[in-house]
């Protein structure tokens, strides 16, 4: 049993549907209506924190439905709770990504985003991510990463936390309209005039639908940077 601190993005098929799943269990459980796995480590450190977990899963249906899969088992909304003090990972999220890597080798597999060696990968994966939280979040990170060398991620438990916590936080309807502002730069001098208009004439209630459309727009256009970010599957379309 195991669900990924890392984004969702970064998991090959498998990985995906059976986070997806095991979120289920583990709320299943959290909310007395199933009683395995009690002790587990990884249900021990989600009590107190349903609503993170509600969250996941929510960043794992975004991935899925990018990738084209359906889903039609949502989870209540949940009220987020006071700061608990179970551990909040059972391995770092440094760890996670070598273990990962590891079990993508062994399997041949890869998720839609290469799992990054060095913190410039990292950043580069994450950094319209973090802009939808905020563009105050994008230049304290920018600023960070300024003042430091390319390490390799096994180095960059100090960086992932940063990048973790802003990833944690809602994403805002003015930054994710900033954000996709930019992410139309890569296409705005190739784009037919039918997808100019398009863009125009998007509104706040179709940011979901507008990120997808983006994502296939960089597919379309050969963009290997922007398929390579994680801000596609931060949003989902209904």
């Amino acid at each position: 049993m195991r669900v990924w601190d890392i984004h969702p993005g970064y998991l090959a098929r498998g990985n995906l549907l059976g986070q997806h799943a095991e979120i289920h269990a583990l709320y299943t459980v959290l909310t007395g209506q199933g009683s395995g796995y009690r002790q587990h480590p990884e249900t021990l450190r989600w009590q107190g924190r349903l609503h993170q977990l509600t969250r996941r899963h929510d960043n794992t249906v975004a991935e899925m439905k990018l990738r084209g899969y359906n889903h039609n088992s949502p989870l209540p909304p949940t009220e987020a709770e006071p700061l608990s003090d179970q551990p909040s990972y059972v391995d770092g999220p440094a760890v996670q990504i070598e273990l990962l890597d590891e079990k993508n080798r062994t399997r041949g597999v890869e998720g839609r985003i290469p799992l990054p060696q060095r913190s410039s990968e990292l950043w580069a994966q994450h950094k319209y991510s973090v802009m939808a939280r905020g563009y105050n979040h994008y230049k304290e990170i920018q600023q960070f990463m300024a003042k430091r060398k390319d390490l390799p991620i096994a180095q960059e438990e100090d960086l992932l936390a940063r990048i973790l916590s802003k990833m944690d936080l809602p994403v805002g309807a003015g930054a994710l309209n900033n954000t996709m502002d930019h992410l139309w730069g890569y296409f705005k001098h190739k784009a037919t005039p039918e997808e100019q208009q398009r863009l125009q004439g998007r509104c706040d209630g179709e940011n979901g639908e507008t990120i997808v459309w983006l994502y296939s727009l960089a597919v379309k256009y050969r963009e290997t940077y922007l398929l390579q970010s994680t801000i596609f599957g931060d949003v989902i379309a209904e």
